[in-house]
């Protein structure tokens, strides 16, 4: 052996006899000077602080085993997964995948008291299993009472394309869960007209995702429309812009009837700002002219600060300018000819 490995050994076997001195100043120097050397012999004289009552020392046991474990000590990720510690039995699922022959450890760690230990042994067991294995044990996720565990199986499950488990996904408690199998079988193993029925549903998550997937299968309705528009939420409004923007379906007589009578003030001018420029002025136009209340005309007003708009809208604008009314909207309105005037251009710039 050369010297100088010689050597490098024996600091090792130093300064991990140091990690017992008394001195807790000597501790702290060994452990620095460990982690400087970084040699995987040093490992073993980490494991006594596992169970310190002080917490530095427990973290530099940690960081020792995240470095250096080879994934050769069974005994090792025993202890770690039995450890009173979430911390430390967190570290052992970290490390689980370093080993072979896990199942047993993982089969504890899935019904750990823990919910955060209890869900990544549930991913990483749904991970690692072979099909028939996976299916074994996502039969018994889904029964869990932890949503997080449900939802990884149904994630698992549409990665490995096994819509029998995706299916069921469906009669889950959790719109997140519905929502997940509703966006991701096959019409094979959900009909249009099932995907449709989730449109009454009593969670806006699952109806806005019934609602992107039948636009996202060309068979959206202006009935569909209508029947999503009715119960009024933040994830159905979210829904609606992602279908409508960037085209003017929106604004047909029978969509623009449905939109109109929608609480939200900002609905129409989201859309009408993500819609092509020229098609949408003639329609902002009429909004603006058209009888609506006080705020949503503010709404359509305040979106043309900074923004291009046509010649058909200025002409809108102009006439809410001169009206003889003082108030808010008629304020607004010369504002934003003022911003026109200071950009100094026919059009806005954006």
């Amino acid at each position: 052996m050369h010297p100088n490995v010689v050597t490098f050994v024996a600091t090792v076997r130093v300064e991990v006899e140091r990690l017992s001195h008394k001195d807790v100043r000597q501790r702290r120097r060994a452990i620095r000077h460990l982690f400087e050397l970084n040699d995987p012999l040093a490992l073993s004289g980490f494991l006594q602080f596992l169970d310190s009552d002080d917490q530095w020392f427990v973290d530099q046991s940690i960081e020792a085993i995240r470095r250096w474990d080879k994934g050769d000590k069974k005994e090792l990720l025993e202890r770690l997964s039995n450890h009173n510690s979430r911390e430390i039995r967190l570290l052992s699922l970290e490390i689980c995948s370093r080993y072979s022959n896990t199942n047993s450890i993982l089969s504890k760690l899935r019904i750990d008291s823990e919910p955060e230990v209890q869900k990544r042994a549930w991913i990483i067991s749904l991970k690692q299993n072979s099909d028939i294995q996976f299916q074994e044990i996502a039969e018994e996720g889904l029964t869990s009472s932890f949503v997080n565990i449900r939802r990884s199986v149904i994630e698992s499950a549409i990665q490995r394309g096994l819509e029998p488990l995706i299916v069921k996904g469906l009669t889950d408690s959790a719109p997140i869960v519905i929502s997940k199998s509703i966006q991701s079988l096959s019409i094979e193993s959900l009909p249009i007209d099932e995907i449709r029925n989730f449109l009454i549903h009593n969670s806006p998550l699952v109806r806005s995702a019934a609602f992107r997937r039948l636009n996202s299968e060309n068979e959206l309705t202006i009935t569909d429309t209508k029947t999503i528009l009715s119960i009024h939420s933040s994830e159905t409004m979210e829904a609606i812009i992602d279908v409508y923007s960037s085209s003017m379906d929106w604004a047909s007589e029978e969509i623009l009837e449905l939109l109109l009578e929608t609480p939200s003030d900002s609905l129409i001018p989201r859309l009408i700002r993500n819609s092509p420029r020229d098609d949408v002025d003639s329609i902002r136009a009429k909004l603006l002219l058209g009888k609506c209340n006080e705020i949503r005309k503010m709404r359509y007003l305040e979106d043309l600060i900074g923004r291009n708009f046509g010649i058909e809208t200025l002409s809108a604008v102009q006439k809410i300018s001169e009206e003889i009314d003082e108030g808010p909207v008629r304020a607004m309105a010369i504002e934003v000819l003022q911003d026109r005037s200071t950009l100094g251009k026919e059009e806005v710039s954006e």
